[in-house]
């Protein structure tokens, strides 16, 4: 038996309310993978960077700017005093 005659047997045994929410699911991955098909069709090597990839390589740019003795468990506690001291 193939793989599609076994999804139409087991779309067929399933409740109609799953059908919906399956069929929304598989419709928002096909849609994701068509229009990643054509991005990277319009995409070429000579492209300009887009203004998204631009704002990532603004964020890369600041890893690694923290100063060497940085205490992120201090500094998480202290916020979270700061933020939650008014529930206690």
């Amino acid at each position: 038996m193939s793989t599609l005659e076994k999804t139409i047997t087991l779309l067929r045994e399933m409740p109609e309310q799953s059908l919906e929410a399956l069929y929304d699911f598989i419709s928002s991955v096909w849609k994701s993978q068509s229009n990643n098909v054509k991005n990277i069709e319009a995409t070429s090597c000579d492209a300009p960077i887009s203004k998204g990839m631009e704002g990532f390589k603004i964020l890369q740019s600041f890893a690694g700017t923290l100063p060497a003795d940085f205490d992120y468990k201090k500094e998480l506690e202290e916020m979270r005093t700061e933020k939650y001291e008014r529930f206690n």
